[in-house]
């Protein structure tokens, strides 16, 4: 049996790298051959060629993003030969997986099992038996199908690409503006270094909304809807005059809306019949400009001021979130933050506080950068203090957990929940609504979009922020060690 995927998940850390392990280890267990891609952070790792695609029995991607070469696996697709899951599931459960991989293709291992079995090991060769009534060549499928999968992987694909662009925004204007003075107009920068890093950076800031949408609109229509995607978040990002003489700038929200239809309007032109001259100019000039031209005239002519009021409106209401009304917004934002320890779910947060950023409030972003490191500083205190409840390994798990909530990692938790769920997710949710409460509460402001105690100088506070992570974690870790059974009678 020979079995290839792909992993990459919305930031491009921790999860790519977890899952893709999972899958590789739960084969090497079953003996079978097994090659899996990683697109992270730093690119493409261990890329399948056409030909290992090809001779490979099932393809298995665990995804939480649109991915790079998804044109490799078309025929594996149309022979239903191509599973999808979220890194987490196969985090969590890499053989119900592989196994539910199997069924969906109609391979039956067992077969392959026996066969292998029954033959010299030096001669074995295993061979994916179809099952009876095994797969059918794949239906064409609607431009709609799976809308909560298409959405969600292409929000995630847009923070993906999204988040580099606001490092370096955010931490250049923090530094920048950290070295000015207080003005009528705000901070002024006079140092002329500062003064370029502050251009820098708001070069960084003008391209926020642009590949947000852009790459929303590729993961559902992939490469013709990029270059459209661009014009449409620019245009949403920038003030545009609507026919009643209004200026209107709607941002992220436009840019998110707009990216959605952008992907569905280029999936549609994609379903064309044309003859093969024009085929080959719709995706470089065709399926551009008609949909840069539609849609752009649909959103200043009709969208643009209904999309403005929704924006006006809800900047303003969370921009003047104080006292109790702030507090529940960190309690909702902490207890997100660590449920799935930087699955779907944290990144929905995630997502909602960067969004806000480009409309500079900060707030949330400060309580999610608190609550994304509470819980692994949780478990890894937990892990050293309680020695009757953690065994060595645990303690092991717990010095790199704490590593990696120092440098904002939620992931460093997994390990402690995927061993014991149920005395684990109480209290890293707590802690971390603890730490994004307190954040709230003291008005803490994170100008990037990461956390921990590496970014607390791009925070409007330092000290409060670096306190707020250490209550939370001591909160959580002390909810863990009480609720934790001493290893004798865990056993």
């Amino acid at each position: 049996m020979k079995i290839v995927g792909v992993s990459a998940c919305t930031v491009g850390i921790a999860h790519t790298y977890m899952a893709k392990k999972a899958i590789e280890d739960e084969c090497a267990k079953r003996g079978w051959e097994c090659k899996v891609e990683a697109q992270g952070g730093m690119g493409i790792e261990d890329e399948l060629t056409q030909e290992d695609v090809d001779s490979a029995d099932l393809v298995i991607e665990t995804i939480d993003v649109g991915i790079e070469g998804e044109d490799r696996f078309e025929a594996k697709a149309a022979e239903g030969r191509l599973y999808k899951v979220g890194t987490a599931d196969a985090i969590s459960d890499a053989a119900k997986v592989i196994d539910d991989a199997l069924a969906a293709a109609g391979i039956d291992a067992s077969a392959t099992v026996a066969k292998a079995e029954a033959t010299p090991a030096e001669d074995a060769k295993p061979v994916a038996t179809a099952a009876p009534g095994g797969p059918k060549p794949a239906e064409k499928k609607s431009i709609f199908a799976e809308p909560g999968k298409t959405l969600l992987n292409a929000f995630n694909t847009g923070v993906s690409y999204f988040i580099p662009i606001v490092v370096i925004g955010g931490v250049f204007l923090a530094f920048s503006l950290a070295s000015g003075t207080a003005g009528a107009s705000g901070m002024e920068v006079t140092n002329p270094f500062m003064v370029s890093l502050n251009t820098i950076g708001m070069a960084g800031i003008s391209m926020m909304i642009p590949v947000l949408a852009a790459y929303i609109a590729y993961s559902m229509a992939g490469k013709p809807a990029l270059a459209p995607g661009f014009v449409l978040g620019y245009l949403v990002n920038n003030a545009v005059t609507t026919p009643s003489g209004a200026s209107v700038s709607t941002g992220f929200l436009g840019a998110m809306i707009m990216a959605v239809i952008c992907g569905y309007f280029v999936r549609w032109m994609k379903t064309w019949k044309v003859n093969d001259t024009i085929n080959t100019i719709m995706p470089i000039l065709i399926i551009p400009i008609l949909t840069s031209l539609v849609l752009g005239m649909a959103y200043i002519y009709i969208l643009a001021t209904p999309l403005g009021f929704v924006m006006d409106w809800l900047t303003a209401a969370l921009g003047s979130l104080q006292g109790g009304s702030a507090v529940v917004l960190g309690l909702v934002i902490g207890v997100m933050t660590a449920f799935d320890m930087g699955g779907p779910i944290n990144k929905t947060a995630s997502t909602f506080t960067m969004a806000l950023m480009a409309s500079s409030i900060y707030g949330p972003n400060g309580m999610f950068r608190v609550a994304v490191a509470v819980p692994p500083l949780a478990c890894g205190i937990a892990s050293l203090v309680a020695r009757n409840k953690f065994d060595d390994a645990d303690r092991q798990m717990g010095i790199s957990a704490i590593f990696m909530g120092c440098i904002g990692i939620t992931e460093g938790a997994i390990p402690f929940a995927v061993k014991d769920l149920a005395h684990t997710l109480p209290g890293i949710c707590i802690g971390s609504a603890v730490g994004a409460g307190l954040a709230a509460f003291q008005g803490i402001d994170c100008y990037v979009p990461h956390g921990g105690f590496i970014v607390a100088l791009a925070t409007s506070n330092v000290g409060l922020f670096c306190l707020d992570i250490v209550i939370g974690a001591l909160v959580g870790a002390a909810i863990l060690v009480v609720m934790k059974p001493k290893l004798d009678s865990a056993k």
